[in-house]
Order: C-alpha cells, then structure tokens, then sequence
C-alpha cells in the first residue's frame, strides 16, 4: 500500500488532540503520540518538527471545528496552565473568528434579537462562558445538576435555557413589583432591641 503523506499527518494530528487533552503539553510524550497514530518518531518529526509544534497543530486543527468540543475546551485550559496569558497559539486566526463571533452579537442587536445596551464583545464572551462551562467543569454541572454534562438529556436542557436566556434577554426587563423602603430598613437595621 503506498504511503499517504495526508492521512499520515491527519492520524498523528487526531492522536496528538488526544494526548494533548487527556495530559496537556508537560505530560504529553511523543512516543504515546506516535503509538497512538500508528506511526513512529521521525514521522512526527517530520511533518511536525517536535512536541511544540504538533501541539500548535493540535490545538490549530481543532479551532478550525467551529464548536467548543470537549477536546479542545481541554487544549485551552492546559494552553492557559501552561502559558498563563502570554504566547498564545494562533492568535491571528483566533482574533479572526472571535471578531467574527462578534459581529454576529452585533448583527443580532441591531435586528433587536439581543439587548442594544450590552457590549457585543462582553455577551460573546459570556456565551462562550456559558458553552464550555460544562465541557471544563464536568463534576460541578454533576454536584448542581446531579447528572453528567455528557448526558444527552442535560445538554438539550442546557441548551434550551441558553436559548431563553438569550430571547429573554432581547425583551424589556419587567420593573419590580416590590418597593422597598430603604429608609425604614436601614431605620430597623440601627435600631437597638429593650432588653426584656
């Protein structure tokens, strides 16, 4: 069988995401990469040219996945342990996406899909937030919710309250029903009890 250079780069790629997510770049071992491909060493070598960069690779292939998945919400937080906020893999691209995510919000905002009075930039991030909470944090969607965040049944309800917070957010907030006397509060708070 003769050699595919792509298909060779695309397993050592997938098995990279892999070893990547599951030990992040200081617990990742080439070997386990290789072995995982099915390939050796200097293949990784070769289409790579080391650990570093098949990570870049990694991380660079899964961007281009378009949703937050949970192999790549793991790639960002062992990029974030790793590196803090300083070299960041692909910003350029990442910068791209993110302005066009941002636009989106905007476009929405001005077809009165989303609130106008919040940052477009601020909401894209806080639905980001909202995706990848559960992707990252597992066990506590388990301790609130009492399931996993892999369940079917809980990403469709997560699903489904994102989608109303979002509609609920483009409709005027409902003013208080309850008035409270703030003067008779602080009054009450400051007033000293008789001893009985």
């Amino acid at each position: 069988m003769p050699r595919n250079p792509d298909r060779t780069r695309a397993k050592i790629l997938a098995a990279a995401v892999a070893e990547f997510a599951a030990n992040g770049f200081a617990g990742a071992r080439v070997d386990r990469i290789a072995s995982r491909a099915g390939a050796n060493k200097r293949m990784i070598y070769h289409h790579f040219g080391g650990k570093q960069a098949v990570f870049e690779a990694a991380l660079a292939d899964q961007l281009t996945t378009g949703s937050a998945t949970e192999d790549l919400v793991r790639l960002w937080m062992h990029e974030a342990l790793d590196r803090g906020g300083g070299d960041i893999v692909s910003f350029a691209e990442r910068r791209q996406l993110a302005a066009g995510q941002i636009e989106a919000v905007r476009t929405a905002q001005e077809k009165g899909e989303l609130r106008a009075d919040v940052d477009p930039a601020l909401l894209t991030v806080a639905r980001l937030a909202l995706t990848v909470f559960p992707l990252a944090f597992p066990q506590l969607v388990r301790v609130y919710m009492g399931n996993r965040a892999t369940l079917n049944e809980f990403r469709e309800a997560w699903g489904g309250f994102q989608q109303n917070l979002y509609a609920s957010a483009s409709r005027p907030r409902a003013k208080p029903r309850l008035r409270l006397d703030r003067g008779a509060i602080a009054k009450a708070a400051t007033h000293r009890r008789r001893p009985r």
